[in-house]
């Protein structure tokens, strides 16, 4: 009787003593409108990836190079590709109703980035012929932004590809539940393993941001607000023209 009684003494004190830790483990993540949520993944190819959630930011382009003093910007990227003719974008570039490059859309990029009223959309161009002076005005009139990259995911549909390069790869990813972010692979990888990885990690959408020289980012650690640098080669950083932020509403 004596043991029945401590054996069920000693499972009540573990309860009483585990219980709380069981319940916070599995308490759902607070995530302000101002936070930048970041997670590490894995899949089944053995890659690792890191994803940056827009959660409730703003999702932003700019010309000028954002500053890092501004503590409301939470992430910066490169963008579009830049033109290495003249240090330029490539393709048509629209920065908050602001139109340039009007003449020169990149007939070869696949795929484009709408932003308006804070809502993105990742959509085909049909080398370009979608790109229509009704489209760009309707944009620029709302005081959105827009610009050409290779689409490597159209609406849960991956691009095939030939090149077989191997780089640090990034690219705009909304997810099947309408979730944006920016998913940067860890190991260098081809464009197609990216992009298997990508549909793996629930992509519905993606839009491929520039990288290799060209892949200098940072994003402010939402633990102690420091500047963490982002992208390895970062070769020909001085000569970035555009850059994709997250920033503080």
């Amino acid at each position: 009787m004596t043991h029945k009684r401590l054996s069920i003494y000693s499972i009540t004190l573990l309860i009483v003593i585990i219980f709380p830790f069981l319940i916070s483990a599995f308490k759902s993540e607070k995530i302000s409108g101002n936070d930048l949520k970041i997670e590490n993944k894995k899949t089944k190819s053995g890659y690792s990836y890191t994803i940056f959630y827009k959660n409730n930011l703003k999702l932003d382009v700019s010309l000028a190079r954002p500053e890092k003093t501004d503590n409301n910007i939470l992430l910066c990227v490169a963008g579009a590709f830049t033109d290495l003719k003249n240090y330029m974008v490539d393709g048509l570039y629209i920065e908050k109703g602001k139109v340039s490059n009007k003449n020169m859309i990149n007939l070869t990029l696949g795929g484009a980035i709408k932003i308006i009223d804070d809502d993105c959309q990742i959509f085909p161009t049909d080398k370009g012929k979608l790109l229509t002076d009704s489209l760009i005005n309707f944009v620029a009139t709302k005081k959105g932004s827009l610009f050409q990259q290779i689409q490597m995911i159209e609406k849960g549909s991956g691009a095939k590809y030939k090149d077989v390069k191997l780089f640090q790869r990034r690219a705009i990813v909304k997810f099947k539940n309408n979730i944006t972010a920016i998913v940067e692979s860890y190991e260098n990888i081809t464009l197609s393993v990216f992009t298997s990885d990508l549909l793996e990690l629930g992509a519905y959408d993606a839009l491929y941001t520039d990288m290799g020289a060209w892949d200098e980012g940072w994003y402010r650690n939402p633990t102690d607000n420091k500047i963490i640098t982002i992208g390895r080669m970062k070769t020909q950083t001085d000569k970035q023209c555009n850059w994709v932020i997250f920033k503080v509403k």
